[in-house]
């Protein structure tokens, strides 16, 4: 019995010594990061992507999903979990009608264009006057642009455009319809497309393409977004919306075009 007693004394001297190890070890270890989890449309892609070492260094995790302005409103009307979501105005207009989004929250980002790119190292074609504008896609071997059935707000408009120019039947065979503006632009990178119409700041924030020039008018399109914080989201959805709001989210969003307007 005295050995058996002594045998139990030691096993519970080495269970407390094994728990204290585990606890040192666990203090070791950093507490997991948060994901921070945007919804965004793709004409600020390029700013939050530049972010996204901010966001990794302020102790969240950037798990960022891109697309239309009418793809992404649908998915947060349908209740998706996010934190913050990034459209245009209409479309967070929508969101917060239907009490989707903290209004409270919501801040306005700045304006961008629809706007025309080709692949970088190619000629420039002029896009100044609606003459011009014609000219230049009349010329064009292939022209892509966002799905409107999709909620593309750059393809929309320029599909309108076309049908103003009296060349959407005349350019059919040569207009390629994709699902979503980078795919667009990815695509005039790549020489799959000779001409892509977008929001001017996806041209801009993509290395492989140039901006030809924005629509002159009386085509001339541009568009207001905003970001709010998605209703019942935590602090993470805070602390991101600071960082796209504060001095170095504003800077990102003026390099890739950003503006007032």
């Amino acid at each position: 019995m005295q050995g058996r007693s002594r045998r139990t004394a030691a096993l519970r001297r080495l269970g407390a010594l094994l728990a204290g190890v585990l606890a040192v070890l666990a203090s070791a270890i950093p507490a997991a990061a948060h994901d921070v989890r945007v919804l965004a449309a793709g004409a600020v892609q390029g700013a939050v992507q530049r972010l996204e070492l901010a966001v990794v260094d302020s102790g969240h995790k950037l798990l960022a999903t891109y697309d239309t302005v009418g793809a992404l409103r649908e998915r947060v009307l349908a209740g998706e979990a996010a934190d913050v979501v990034i459209l245009s105005e209409a479309g967070m207009a929508a969101l917060a009608a239907a009490g989707r989004i903290d209004a409270g929250t919501l801040i306005d980002l700045g304006a961008t264009s629809v706007a025309l790119a080709v692949r970088k190292g190619v000629e420039v074609p002029d896009v100044s006057s609606p003459d011009a504008l014609r000219r230049t896609l009349l010329a064009a071997a292939s022209i892509a642009h966002a799905d409107p059935a999709r909620g593309a707000t750059a393809g929309a408009h320029f599909a309108s455009v076309l049908q103003r120019l009296g060349l959407a039947e005349q350019l059919r065979d040569r207009i390629v319809v994709l699902g979503f503006g980078g795919d667009v632009i990815a695509g005039v990178a790549e020489g799959r497309f000779a001409i892509g119409a977008s929001q001017s700041s996806e041209i801009v924030a993509h290395p492989g393409v140039v901006l030809a020039g924005r629509l002159p008018e009386p085509f001339a399109h541009h568009t207001r977004y905003r970001s709010a914080k998605v209703t019942g989201a935590g602090p993470s959805a805070d602390a991101f919306l600071g960082l796209l709001t504060g001095p170095q989210g504003r800077a990102e969003l003026q390099a890739i075009g950003f503006g007032p307007r």
